[in-house]
């Protein structure tokens, strides 16, 4: 009976073996677990910084077109309270009740300075988007007008 408890001890031995590698097992599968959660959870935080860099990006992008509409709103608001008062102005026998809430469509001919103005375009002619005056318009028929000299190569008509 003696061998018996040997090969029983032997045995118990080996199970505890076992089970000391089963249990290195598991804890070698919760590590790589644990690692790829941190992994995971780090990119989640990277993904999340790019995605606030991004909102924030975002913010100051339209917080300076808010400023430009602002600004442009301001303007155009003083063009037209200046054009209400200069239409005022030219007529003092009628009474201006209401600003109008949109300009009337302007005529394509252009405007013609002021015989007491000095300086070229200003106020007198229509300015383009850098402030630069706007020109005449350029005839668009191909005929020549009466005060220009005929092309070469054409006949007079």
């Amino acid at each position: 009976m003696k061998t018996a408890k040997r090969i029983s001890s032997s045995q118990k031995l080996i199970h505890e073996i076992q089970l000391a590698r089963i249990q290195l097992a598991k804890a070698e599968s919760q590590r790589k677990s644990a690692k790829e959660q941190a992994r995971l959870a780090k990119h989640r935080r990277k993904e999340a910084k790019a995605a606030a860099r991004r909102a924030r990006k975002k913010a100051k992008l339209a917080k300076r077109a808010v400023a430009e509409a602002k600004q442009l709103l301001a303007e155009t608001e003083k063009k037209l309270a200046r054009a209400v008062k200069r239409k005022a102005v030219a007529a003092p026998g009628k009474k201006a009740t209401k600003p109008a809430a949109s300009p009337a469509p302007k005529s394509n001919k252009p405007n013609k300075p002021k015989a007491g103005s000095s300086i070229p375009g200003a106020g007198s002619q229509p300015t383009g988007q850098m402030g630069r005056a706007v020109g005449p318009a350029a005839p668009t028929s191909p005929a020549p007008s009466a005060n220009q000299p005929p092309i070469p190569g054409q006949t007079a008509a």
